[in-house]
């Protein structure tokens, strides 16, 4: 016969009771904003961090790429910060510094820099036509894109040379991080978007590209002067089409030579003389 304490089931018990109050009861809270690395900033200076820089694009991440473009194409004082460490208060990049705040997530940098650098909107139904795209692109066929990615072993070995992982250990280290990375970004995907057979998915790839390709107006997708719609498509596009080949590579230059023709004309523009390292 097994004789309980009153103390010790009291404390079992109360050590339950306040787990599952924690786990399902307790209101979710947002993490604090961390501590400011740039304490010395220039006012009026974006602090960009983001991850290292690759030899043929800009940045791996669409997001990173899309908050330098507009820095460039408004003329914002900048200042890139490489890092393999520091994340947001989401755990991500980009984040940014500007006069000693810390902003996360990329749609809110947007938000503020437009705001702090009177960064001008279109006509009202083009910025909405712009928001809708944006959001199309951000939230659908990011997650499109980064499964095709991260099917191929060359985002592996470009992940690895961001780190500078040693050659000898990249076909060793593959295969384990590919079956956990892969996996983790096929979840995320799934649960944003949806499991699709690969057939389909390519079915759904191809009517978002269609909807790039029938909004372009011009040079740029509203005109001949590039807007913050265009840093968000092209930066989504860019990231998965020029660091190494894979099924976007054929499908754009294959099916959409007219959205391949516009990533070369914002490259060009945005990047005459550096897109490439």
């Amino acid at each position: 016969m097994v004789c309980c304490c009153p103390v010790t089931t009291t404390l079992v018990v109360g050590a339950i009771l306040f787990f599952i109050y924690k786990k399902f009861f307790t209101p979710p809270t947002i993490k604090p904003k961390p501590a400011i690395h740039k304490t010395d900033y220039k006012k009026d200076t974006v602090y960009l961090y983001q991850f290292k820089r690759l030899k043929n694009c800009p940045n791996l991440s669409p997001f990173c790429m899309k908050i330098e473009i507009l820095c460039r194409v408004y003329n914002i004082p900048y200042e890139i910060v490489e890092s393999s460490m520091a994340r947001s208060r989401n755990g991500t990049l980009p984040f940014i510094e500007l006069n000693g705040e810390h902003i996360a997530d990329s749609d809110l940098i947007e938000l503020r820099l437009r705001q702090q650098f009177k960064i001008p909107s279109l006509p009202a139904d083009q910025e909405a036509q712009s928001v809708a795209l944006s959001r199309m692109a951000d939230n659908h066929l990011f997650y499109i894109l980064i499964r095709y990615k991260t099917a191929v072993d060359a985002f592996y070995e470009t992940l690895f040379g961001l780190v500078n992982v040693p050659s000898a250990f990249v076909p060793l280290l593959t295969p384990l991080v590919r079956a956990v990375f892969g996996n983790k970004v096929y979840s995320r995907s799934v649960g944003a978007i949806g499991d699709f057979e690969p057939h389909e998915l390519d079915e759904l790839l191809h009517r978002d590209l269609k909807v790039i390709q029938d909004s372009i107006k011009g040079k740029f997708l509203f005109g001949d002067k590039i807007t913050p719609v265009d840093a968000t498509v092209f930066g989504q596009l860019a990231s998965v089409y020029y660091p190494f080949r894979n099924h976007i590579s054929d499908v754009l230059e294959k099916d959409f030579p007219k959205v391949l023709e516009y990533c070369e004309r914002v490259r060009k523009e945005v990047y005459p003389n550096d897109f490439t390292i």
